[in-house]
């Protein structure tokens, strides 16, 4: 299709405002690959239409949220929309005695724990950088911060996703009721799929109570084993653990421990976390959150420098933070109690960054670990599968993603094994 008719076919469907092109699309890069235009859909039914055209001219979608995860997948194999879901930013229904509520994709993860904090509530998700982050781009991701410990993760707390399929047919999955156990759960197969099978543009998710009383405390730890043990010593005793972050700094290491629960379950786990620590080798430090916060602070957006995650027992990650250290990463940050590691490496060359993702896999097959690359400059992703070696089930995952999107319209070879 010609420009000029493109553009035709998307301002007929969207309108001006909502159709970028020329100078414009640079912002909706996506490792080195620009779409032909980016649009900015504000209906389920405008989504519907622009994937009917795409799926007829065989145009490859790529979505976008926040754009704070667009460096994680390979490289696409084609790019011709970019499909800007943050006008879809409502919250659809809220019913708070049943504690569920159903959103659009779009809205950020902020705002919807503002609306519903309103009501003494919260949704289970963590993701980095909540001012941007958005439903949608959560869902496709699967990313599960250090609260996974105790909110779970992303595909355990959504009951229900309304989503619009290659060619644009519109369908629902789940339901908006906690209990459902009717048909096949395809929520779970669309939270991660990284927006290859479908388009999710509202999602229901069962809801928390906000906590009565919540915490948080430093240690600081001469070595990884002992501010690992403490977490993880503080899980099994069953404390008011929210999350366990640790996180290496100039040679130590400063476990974040955050507690949530009723004010006296918070200060009896305070205590007990308090004389836990000293025979492990850890010390109390107060005035280093900005300090935490400025190291945790990576640029939000398509890949800069390298990103690597590995996903390992929690027992093997004072080990591996250890060897990862000698390495010099700008950040090394660990959640002891779910086992889950990052090390970022922010100026570093291409073939620099080959020889450390090479590196990164040898230690994943040495600790049994699963690895991602979960950011790297462009040019590297040419030769390199982002998430390793297609598992034995990769063939029906292939059958999968034919059976949903016969034409390879959305993201294709965005996905493992480049699907």
């Amino acid at each position: 299709m010609r420009e000029g008719t493109l553009e035709a076919r998307l301002l007929d469907v969207l309108g001006r405002d909502a159709v970028v092109m020329g100078e414009g699309v640079a912002a909706y890069t996506v490792d080195g690959l620009q779409p032909r235009a980016a649009v900015r859909p504000a209906t389920v039914e405008q989504v519907s239409e622009l994937l009917r055209l795409a799926h007829a001219e065989r145009l490859a979608v790529v979505c976008w949220g926040g754009g704070t995860m667009m460096g994680l997948g390979n490289r696409p194999l084609r790019y011709d929309l970019a499909l800007d879901l943050r006008r879809l930013d409502q919250v659809v229904e809220h019913e708070p005695a049943d504690l569920t509520a159903t959103v659009q994709a779009g809205i950020t993860l902020a705002s919807l724990q503002e609306r519903l904090g309103r009501h003494g509530q919260m949704v289970g998700l963590d993701p980095p950088y909540p001012r941007r982050a958005t439903v949608g781009g959560t869902l496709a991701t699967a990313v599960a911060g250090p609260r996974r410990l105790s909110l779970g993760h992303p595909r355990d707390i959504t009951i229900g996703m309304r989503v619009v399929l290659a060619d644009g047919r519109v369908t629902r999955a789940g339901g908006r009721v906690v209990k459902n156990v009717a048909g096949y759960d395809l929520c779970k197969l669309y939270t991660g799929s990284l927006g290859t099978l479908a388009v999710i543009v509202e999602a229901t998710f069962k809801l928390y109570p906000r906590p009565r009383a919540e915490a948080a405390l430093f240690f600081s730890f001469e070595g990884a084993e002992g501010a690992c043990r403490l977490a993880r010593e503080g899980r099994r005793r069953g404390l008011a653990l929210a999350s366990a972050t640790v996180q290496r700094q100039e040679g130590a290491y400063l476990l974040l421990a955050r507690l949530a629960g009723t004010e006296r379950a918070v200060e009896r786990s305070a205590l007990e976390l308090h004389s836990l620590a000293s025979p492990l080798g850890g010390e109390t430090v107060a005035g280093v959150m900005d300090r935490w916060e400025a190291a945790m602070a990576a640029p939000a957006g398509p890949a800069r420098g390298l990103t690597l995650r590995w996903g390992l027992l929690p027992a093997r990650l004072p080990q591996a933070m250890e060897r990862l250290g000698d390495l010099s990463p700008s950040l090394l940050v660990a959640f002891p109690t779910v086992g889950t590691l990052y090390a970022r490496w922010e100026d570093i060359d291409d073939a620099a960054a080959l020889m450390a993702a090479e590196g990164a896999r040898r230690l994943a097959r040495e600790w049994e670990a699963t690895l991602t690359v979960h950011s790297c400059p462009a040019a590297l992703k040419e030769g390199l599968d982002v998430f390793g070696e297609p598992p034995s089930s990769w063939r029906l995952m292939r059958q999968v993603k034919e059976r949903w999107d016969e034409r390879g319209v959305l993201a294709p070879g965005r996905f493992l094994g480049r699907l």
